[in-house]
């Protein structure tokens, strides 16, 4: 084992380091810890115990987060259950703690090296959210939908399975019933101990499959009352978005009908209204006229008065032409944009999301100036579509700046992550990788500035204490 001091190699069997005289024993216990609770968790492993594997891991890590085979393991555990997201992330934080001769090298670039599998898996996961948002607002017909697409994809996505399976539930149907008995047969196989699936099971307890056989149910006698059964009661934090992916669909149709609505409105205002507004007010001034013939100084007071009218009047139409040459695209915004370009670019980058082409919908956002939009409804059309795309743009950029930094293509891979940081600020990923190009080109002041960033803005993020040595290794 390596000493926590100065990390040289000791024998296990040492009390002491023998290379600063740190104190062992206590550490020793720590490690031997880690290590009873790995066995365990692989011995649970091997018997198909997922859920105990995964509590004994995760104890484990928590007294030598160093222990990468416990973290591989558990990635794998991750991947076994169809959680591809959570597999990924114990496996790079495992590659970073042990750089060299680590397994989990090998199961990412496994992963990365199909593309049509990690892009299967992403459809998964953007499936499972959608159906999860829509089970929440009550729309369990469209949940139904998109969980069968995600199993058939996916079919050790224990946890698409079990929220089918509750949905076949809640209906009350026996055919659902005796369809949700099968994902959740089907998913035990995988996790034998889960007790979501167990307790799901048990309510299901009387519906029987084809071909098996059915045991008699005692009539209930009439001192006692039937039991009336009931769902199972649902743990609020079984089913979550996974982050990463999370992503929402609203509907165009509102916003097209609002702003076609708008442009029909001020059509038949003008072309309509108005005149028959201004014949009435002529046909008024008319009769004002014959008065005006007839009685002279009475018609003094009311000729004042129509002018005054006509001038109010011409205002106002003067204004309803300014409106509807705004809304026509006749006056130019700051960046030299007229409005109806600005909102031909939002519902492009709206049709792009609604074709699940989320890259070109970001893309096309990232042009638009939300401050130029003037309608509460586009706003929020806006802020829904940044919400689902640009944090996923910024993973995606930032993955590929990683690759040609990996690959020692430093001016390329700032150049890309420089990208990544416009869609999302927040990501600290992108942001030291940054620092790290501009340190390996020996422009350590620009370097100095994103690691500061990190250390400032960020003060919660793992990558601080990294940042921090890296300023020092630069003599800052």
């Amino acid at each position: 084992m390596n000493c926590p001091r100065c990390n040289a190699n000791v024998a296990f069997s040492k009390k002491r380091c023998d290379n600063c005289g740190h104190d062992l024993k206590n550490y020793r216990k720590v490690v031997s810890l880690s290590n009873t609770y790995y066995n365990k968790g692989l011995s649970q492993a091997k018997v198909r115990d997922l859920s105990g594997a995964v509590s004994s891991l995760k104890l484990s890590l928590q007294y030598n987060k160093l222990n990468t085979n416990a973290r591989n393991l558990l990635g794998l555990i991750y991947l076994e259950e169809g959680e591809i997201v959570a597999a990924l992330s114990e496996w790079v934080i495992s590659r970073h703690y042990q750089a060299e001769n680590n397994d989990a090298e090998d199961y990412i670039r496994q992963i990365q090296s199909n593309p049509n599998r990690l892009e299967t898996y992403n459809q998964t996961i953007r499936k499972y959210n959608s159906a999860l948002n829509s089970a929440k607002h009550g729309d369990e017909d469209m949940a139904v939908i998109q969980l069968k697409k995600v199993v058939n994809l996916n079919p050790n996505f224990i946890r698409a399975h079990q929220l089918l399976a509750l949905l076949y539930m809640m209906t009350g149907k026996k055919d659902n019933k005796v369809k949700a008995l099968k994902l959740l047969r089907h998913i035990s196989k995988i996790d034998v101990t889960n007790t979501t699936t167990l307790r799901y099971m048990k309510e299901l307890s009387d519906v029987h499959l084809r071909g098996e056989s059915q045991r008699v149910q005692p009539k209930p006698s009439k001192e006692q009352p039937t039991e009336r059964r009931t769902l199972p009661k649902v743990d609020p934090d079984a089913y979550k978005t996974i982050t990463p992916y999370k992503e929402e669909r609203p509907s165009i149709m509102p916003f097209i009908n609002v702003v076609v609505g708008m442009v029909i409105g001020l059509a038949l205002m003008y072309f309509l209204i108005i005149p028959h507004m201004k014949s009435k007010d002529a046909n008024s001034a008319n009769n004002n006229f014959k008065q005006y013939s007839e009685q002279q100084a009475a018609d003094d007071s009311d000729s004042s008065s129509l002018k005054s009218k006509n001038e109010s009047l011409q205002k106002e139409i003067d204004g309803l032409k300014s409106q509807l040459k705004e809304l026509q695209g006749d006056i130019n915004t700051e960046d030299g944009k007229t409005i109806l370009d600005i909102y031909d670019d939002l519902y492009s980058a709206a049709s792009s999301y609604l074709a699940n082409d989320s890259e070109n919908a970001a893309k096309k956002l990232l042009k638009i100036d939300e401050n130029t939009l003037k309608s509460e409804y586009a706003k929020k059309v806006y802020k829904r579509i940044k919400e689902n795309t640009f944090a996923t743009m910024s993973e995606k950029l930032y993955q590929q700046g990683y690759t040609l930094y990996s690959s020692g293509d430093y001016g390329n891979a700032i150049k890309t992550l420089k990208e990544a940081v416009k869609y999302d600020e927040t990501n600290v990923k992108a942001l030291y990788f940054l620092g790290r190009g501009f340190q390996k080109q020996q422009k350590y002041d620009k370097a100095k500035k994103y690691y500061e960033t990190i250390i400032n803005d960020f003060p919660d993020s793992d990558r601080v204490a990294l940042s921090k040595a890296k300023l020092t290794e630069m003599g800052y």
